[in-house]
C-alpha cells in the first residue's frame, strides 16, 4: 500500500538534503525551501545554517561542484570492468537494436530481437564509425 502515501514520500525526498549534492532538489529547482508538514512537525535544518538564504546561481554552483566527486566515483567502478575492444576490418559483429513499441503495428518491445543480424566490418571510417555490410555480400 505504499502508493497511497507516494506524495508524502515525494516531500520527504524533495525537502530532504541529498548526500551528493549537500542540498534539497526543491532549493535547486524552486530556489527556496518549501513548508512541509514534516518540517513543521521536526526541525530538520542544520544546527549552524546561515539565516540568509543564498541565491539560485550559488546553490547550482555548489550542487555542481559537489557532483564532481561522485561522478568520478562511479566512472571509476565503471572503467574498473571495462575492457578495449579493437575492431578490424572482417570481425562480424552485432549491434544492439533500439527496442519500440508500437500499438499500430502490434509489437510489444519486449518480443523483438535486440540483437543485429550478424554483420561484417567493411571499413573503418573513425575510431568510433565503422561501414558494415552483410556476411552473405563479403
Amino acid at each position: 500500500m505504499w502508493d497511497e502515501d507516494f506524495r508524502w514520500l515525494s516531500v520527504a525526498f524533495n525537502t530532504a538534503t541529498l548526500e551528493i549534492i549537500k542540498t534539497a532538489p526543491n532549493l535547486l529547482f524552486l530556489g527556496r525551501d518549501i513548508n512541509s508538514s514534516l518540517v513543521s512537525r521536526w526541525d530538520l535544518s542544520p544546527m549552524n545554517k546561515d539565516s540568509k538564504s543564498p541565491t539560485s546561481q550559488s546553490v547550482w554552483t555548489q550542487a555542481y561542484h559537489n557532483l564532481r566527486p561522485a561522478r568520478k566515483k562511479v566512472a571509476l567502478r565503471f572503467n574498473k570492468v571495462r575492457k578495449a575492444h579493437q575492431f578490424k576490418i572482417g570481425d562480424t559483429v552485432m549491434y544492439k537494436k533500439r527496442l519500440v513499441n508500437s500499438k499500430a503495428q502490434n509489437m510489444s518491445g519486449k518480443l523483438l530481437l535486440r540483437w543485429s543480424e550478424p554483420l561484417v566490418n567493411a571499413k573503418i571510417l573513425n575510431s568510433n564509425i565503422v561501414l558494415l555490410t552483410k556476411t552473405s555480400t563479403v
